[in-house]
């Protein structure tokens, strides 16, 4: 085998394809592991024959030994080489357009007045950790490896930059005598001081070496002894830090024990490594980019027509078509790759889970059944103990009960996620309308997963979307690829940005934190997605001091904001709600309740003010009273810039004309009378003095200023307070500087999205504006991380339990009864929304590996080996068109639907989880759920079950389907029904009595438990099968919606006519 043709096969082999994986059964891996057979005889068997016999059939071939020089076939092998080498590195595509010989960039300029553009555009950011969440081989003997975390280091005390490696934490053995597995654990870490000389840790200097711009740059592709299988080898000494210290780990032979593979252990250890290190892309385009390319680069580099001699121009021309006919058919395979893993990744996922966090108080406040739903929910040791964790009472002894605990804390929620189905189900049930009392959701999965699956029930319904990304610091958890830090980030928030126009309404606003140095980056982005006429400026949060600056002392960040349609946004924002203002109205209350003297208030309510100064500002000249309140004077009588009012205004002891502004009053003669009738006027000593206006300080409107001044320790201290700790999450933005911004961009009433959760800061900032003005806004936040069920969720549950914490518990001092204060509806638990949705969804990892994979004969096409047959093999794995593909949402399975399941692999293991099919339905066909009932439905001699068994349960649950633009209540209410429905098994005349018995069934149980007629709703949504025989009853199965739901293609990414 010559060189060139090693060189290319093992490019295609280990390093493209990552045939060498055939011990890894997770993932993409699985996929090709399926076909690995076929993919193996093609690339040595099947390639090789296709190129000798394209050129024995080109004229000027030797007619006596009929076969094509050695020379030509390294042509067509180095030259698909330095093809495909060109657009791959380390593990992954980078669409990046070259031409002419010199390989120069380019990019598709669209015309437009400016142009954005960066290395990976148009691809989808997909996160290392659903790649490689659990990594395992197979060794020779068949015994499995395990490569896992074991420990990660926590960046404390806002540190920030420390780079993390991968260091060998152990090795442990499978149990004696038992065919466990071997468990290779690392510890992320940064390195020690001795560990950073050994393994030459030295930070790099900037625009040093040619791989400061581009990796690719020194790949040396024209060389035939060039090789770049760095997946598939032992970790070479001085490749990089990474390499260098699993090489010096598999050097030392005490650190391996017998039994494992060292070889195999060297390669698996890095390609672990480097998987969880640095993310990847995933390019929906990638076909079209690479056959754009094929063509442009044999044109331009295979033949110099200049260079040919006489008669030569044929033979080269054939060649030129050979290599551009194998180029296309191994475009097309890696395009099909790409494409199924782009449709899984873009595809709307399943809620594995939903569950309902339920303020206690109010849901016993609803009736009886409420009642005691929260007498079974106190005694229920899960619920008590997570209770006891959220309240800070976990340690104390004896530990308290469930009723003690409500009993100090009665707006305690309950989560029903702790509950079997039927009891979740029976407190759903106490509820009159659920969306109405639910005042947000936290989706725990992948940001831009969450947002293509809540794009159907919120299109065009969220008002405002405030997002703090992960500010590409290098140390602040945001992986990247090598050399393209910026690039990666990028493109991680421009399929983010494009959904979230799709979510926000015309009038919606845009709102990003970020730091000094990636302003211009994401400003950039910003401009991209809404335009530059939707930028409507930044804010300055200055946060920080910075007592050793090296040039410029940087204390500020950003929060950039745009509007998602500038012509249908408010023209005017403004806020009725201070910190200052509410000081100045509380203290004149105060004071009214001590003195009834108009002169004693005065005096008492300027002493105030003036103490306050440094508080109040500007609002100090509000320090004059009257029976009315706080007030000062508006000088400024006169109409601004044009001749105004002409009339006289008479002073009320001389009874002579008061002085005019010179350009008239500002007022019309009727409304300056209206304030003479109110005593809005104050006069001076006589009437040479023009009257001024008294502007209450209830009155008074706020506008958003650009500059906010708020100590960033705020937000640790926010969490200290709600846990005890200040180290439950790092660099959380405080709560109140949100509560700054939000009034303006997120009126009352309205839904603010988060698709950066963190530690839950947004929630808490909603939950605070909505207590002081009674707002009722929403919130949905989305978070991935782990710290979700520590941090994020605790967060959203203490401040629904109380407004005022200290060292992880509720303040003694606060108030939890209602009826105990001056104004019951204006008590902070009366103006909390009682209800927050918890939705789990799938991993991208997770649909892959439910992608059903067919047998092996059915997909081999009998055998074939031909390019064309390995392409049909590789775009039969990857048809998701499959009805019952579990990737798919089954309609087989929709036959139980209680008990549907989705296969997954976790820890080498194929295991199935459990769906929520109901919310997973809610969320894909855009419905919100009103009211739920779980009913058992028993079979009888005359009424005979559609399905196996003498019982079965089903779901009526009361929907509104999305409609943007339009109030709910202008929504006709539909009905869902879930139900077990399996009648393969009966004949015509079962199934026809079947059907009959459930219709009447459901014509008397929907009214008797809803208190509504199957005619009154606008639809019947089913699914499988039912026959409704009821005039207006119009019934419509779910099962082909559901699936077009889910597969649709996100428009921004999709290629043309996909």
């Amino acid at each position: 085998m010559t060189t060139a043709r090693q060189r290319f096969l093992r490019l295609l082999r280990d390093d493209i394809l990552q045939v060498d994986a055939a011990d890894l059964d997770f993932g993409i891996y699985r996929v090709l592991n399926h076909r690995r057979a076929e993919i193996e005889r093609f690339l040595t068997e099947g390639l090789p024959a296709r190129i000798d016999s394209a050129l024995v059939s080109l004229p000027g071939t030797d007619a006596t030994t009929n076969t094509a020089t050695e020379d030509e076939q390294a042509r067509i092998y180095n030259a698909l080489y330095t093809f495909f080498a060109r657009y791959y590195d380390d593990g992954d595509f980078l669409p990046r357009a070259r031409r002419g010989r010199a390989g120069a960039y380019t990019v598709a300029y669209d015309g437009s007045d400016t142009f954005f553009h960066w290395a990976t555009k148009g691809s989808h950011y997909a996160k290392s950790g659903e790649r490689f969440a659990s990594y395992a081989y197979t060794q020779p003997g068949g015994q499995r490896v395990r490569l896992t975390v074991v420990q990660a280091d926590v960046e404390r005390d806002n540190a920030k930059g420390a780079k993390r490696w991968y260091l060998p934490a152990g090795i442990t053995p499978p149990a004696a005598g038992q065919a466990g597995e071997w468990r290779v654990g690392f510890s992320h870490r940064p390195l020690a001081d001795d560990e950073t000389t050994r393994y030459g840790a030295v930070k790099p200097r900037r625009g040093a070496g040619p791989s400061a711009l581009d990796p690719a740059a020194d790949d040396s592709t024209d060389n035939d002894s060039t090789d770049n299988d760095a997946d598939s080898n032992a970790a070479p000494a001085g490749k990089d830090v990474q390499a260098r210290i699993l090489s010096a780990w598999l050097a030392d032979p005490a650190a391996l024990p017998a039994g494992l593979d060292a070889t195999l252990l060297a390669r698996h250890a890095l390609r672990y490594v480097r998987g969880q290190s640095a993310d990847f892309f995933v390019h929906p385009q990638l076909g079209a980019f690479l056959r754009a390319e094929l063509d442009d680069f044999l044109k331009a580099e295979f033949i110099n027509l200049w260079d040919l001699p006489a008669g030569a121009l044929g033979r080269e021309r054939g060649k030129l078509l050979v290599c551009r006919e194998l180029g296309l058919a191994l475009i097309s395979v890696l395009a099909s790759l790409e494409d199924l893993q782009a449709r899984l990744f873009e595809k709307r996922k399943f809620v594995l889970q939903a569950h309902y966090l339920v303020q206690c108080a109010w849901l016993a406040a609803l009736g009886e059944a409420g009642a005691a739903l929260v007498a079974r929910a106190a005694a229920h040791p899960a619920q008590v103990q997570r209770w006891r964790d959220w309240v800070g009472a976990a340690a104390d002894t004896p530990p308290p009960d469930g009723q003690s605990l409500l009993a100090r804390y009665p707006h305690l929620p309950l989560d029903t996620g702790l509950f079997d189905d039927e009891l979740a189900a029976a407190v759903l049930a106490c509820v009159p309308d659920i969306t109405a009392a639910t005042g947000g959701v936290l989706v725990h999965g992948d940001n831009y997963a969450a947002l293509r699956t809540l794009e159907p029930p919120y299109r065009q319904a969220v008002k405002c979307i405030y997002i703090d990304p992960p500010y590409n610091t290098g140390g602040d958890g945001f992986l990247y690829k090598d050399g393209y830090q910026q690039s990666t980030w990028q493109t991680m928030l421009q399929g983010l940005l494009e959904n979230s126009t799709r979510l926000l309404s015309g009038a919606g606003v845009f709102l990003a934190s970020i730091d000094e140095p990636h302003r211009t980056g994401l400003a950039a982005l910003c401009d991209d997605t809404f335009g530059i006429d939707g930028r409507l400026s930044s804010l300055i949060w200055k946060g920080a001091t910075d007592n050793n600056p090296t040039r410029i002392a940087v204390e500020h960040e950003h929060v950039l904001c745009y509007a998602n349609a500038i012509d249908e946004l408010e023209e005017v924002w403004s806020s009725t709600t201070s910190e200052s203002k509410e000081l100045l109205l509380s203290e004149f209350d105060r004071i009214c309740t001590t003195t009834k003297s108009l002169s004693k208030r005065q005096v008492l309510f300027d002493t105030f003010a003036s103490q306050q100064r440094d508080v109040i500002g500007d609002l100090h000249r509000y320090r004059r009273v009257d029976a009315n309140g706080p007030y000062a004077a508006r000088r400024n009588m006169e109409n601004p810039g044009k001749p105004g009012y002409q009339y006289d205004v008479l002073h009320p002891v001389t009874g002579k004309a008061c002085s005019k502004p010179y350009w008239g009053w500002r007022f019309p003669e009727a409304t300056m009378q209206g304030f003479l009738a109110s005593d809005r006027l104050i006069f001076g000593d006589d009437e040479t003095k023009i009257p001024e206006l008294k502007v209450y300080l209830r009155d008074v409107k706020f506008p958003l200023r650009s500059v906010i001044q708020m100590d960033a320790r705020k937000g640790s201290n926010d969490l200290d307070r709600l846990f005890g700790s200040r180290d439950v999450f790092k660099n959380p933005k405080p709560a109140e500087l949100l509560e700054k911004f939000l009034p303006f961009a997120a009126k009352p009433g309205t839904l603010v999205v988060d698709y950066f959760a963190g530690s839950g800061t947004t929630a808490h900032a909603v939950i605070n504006l909505n207590r002081a003005d009674g707002g009722q806004r929403r919130f949905i936040l989305v978070e991935q991380g782990e710290y979700f069920d520590t941090v994020t969720l605790p967060r959203v549950a203490k401040v629904m339990t109380a407004p005022d914490w200290k060292d992880g518990r509720p303040k003694a001092d606060v108030q939890h009864d209602a009826t105990a204060s001056d104004e019951p509806e204006a008590h902070w638990s009366r103006r909390t929304l009682p209800i927050v949705q918890v939705l789990r969804l799938e991993r991208y990892e997770d649909s892959l590996d439910a992608l059903a994979l067919p047998a092996q004969a059915d997909a081999a096409g009998g055998g074939q080996t031909e390019l064309a047959g390995l392409d049909h093999v590789l775009r039969y794995l990857a048809d998701t068109t499959t009805p019952d593909n579990p990737v798919r949402l089954s309609t087989a399975q929709l036959a139980s639907p209680f008990n549907y399941r989705l296969p997954t692999v976790w820890e080498g293991r194929a295991i199935e989880r459990p769906v929520d099919l109901l919310h997973t339905t809610l969320l894909l066909l855009g419905l919100h759920l009103v009211r739920l009932r779980r009913l058992q439905r028993t079979a009888t001699p005359a009424a005979p079950l559609a399905c196996p068994g003498d019982a079965c349960t089903v779901l009526l649950a009361e929907v509104r389907p999305h409609r943007p633009g339009l109030p709910a209540a202008s929504v006709p209410l539909e009905l869902l029904v879930l139900r077990d429905h399996d009648t393969e098994l009966m004949d015509v005349a079962q199934r026809a009595a079947a059907a009959q018995a459930e219709c009447d069934w459901l014509q008397q149980t929907v009214p008797a438990v809803l208190g509504r007629t199957l005619a009154s709703y606008a639809r019947i949504r089913h699914n499988r099968d039912l026959a409704l025989t009821g005039e207006g009853e119009r019934p419509e199965s779910i099962d082909t919606a559901l699936a077009q739901a889910m597969w649709v293609r996100d428009p921004a990414f999709s290629p043309a006519g996909a």
